[in-house]
């Protein structure tokens, strides 16, 4: 479509930068309706393509959800050193996103420099979904998953 290759349009130029370069944040409905599109359980569909990442807040870790990159053990929690990573996401494939139809919150309200010649930004990043999360029942599961005795 032509109005999805415009810079500056409002559409999508699926260039593929933004699973390059930003982890999608998810927050936990986010993982239902990933479970569901996939056809599995949300144990089953974060032991197989998510990972926990976590922000600091007043010194202390706050866990959300988010698609592994290529390259990481999906399952468990990053490791400090994961936010700078250059590897893109395990749902990219020829600059298009493989679970379009289930696609997270974060990676949803995005704002590529590219589609609006501003600064890029995020609707939805790491401390919303930190916040999100920690509400959750569903966070407490996943952390008890991978084994980690402390719950935000």
């Amino acid at each position: 479509m032509e109005s999805e290759r415009r810079p500056h349009g409002k559409s999508c130029l699926r260039c593929g930068i933004c699973c390059l370069t930003h982890p999608c944040a998810m927050a936990p409905e986010d993982l239902m309706k990933l479970a569901r599109f996939l056809g599995m359980s949300t144990a089953e569909a974060f032991k197989r393509y998510l990972i926990l990442d976590y922000v600091l807040v007043s010194g202390q870790k706050r866990y959300y959800a988010c698609p592994a990159r290529v390259g990481d053990q999906p399952g468990g929690i990053v490791s400090s050193d994961w936010t700078f990573s250059d590897s893109p996401c395990i749902f990219l494939s020829d600059n298009s996103c493989k679970i379009e139809q289930a696609k997270p919150r974060g990676g949803k309200s995005f704002s590529c420099f590219l589609m609006t010649g501003k600064r890029n930004r995020l609707g939805f990043g790491k401390r919303g979904a930190a916040e999100a999360w920690g509400r959750s029942q569903l966070l407490r599961e996943l952390l008890r998953l991978v084994g980690a005795c402390e719950v935000s």
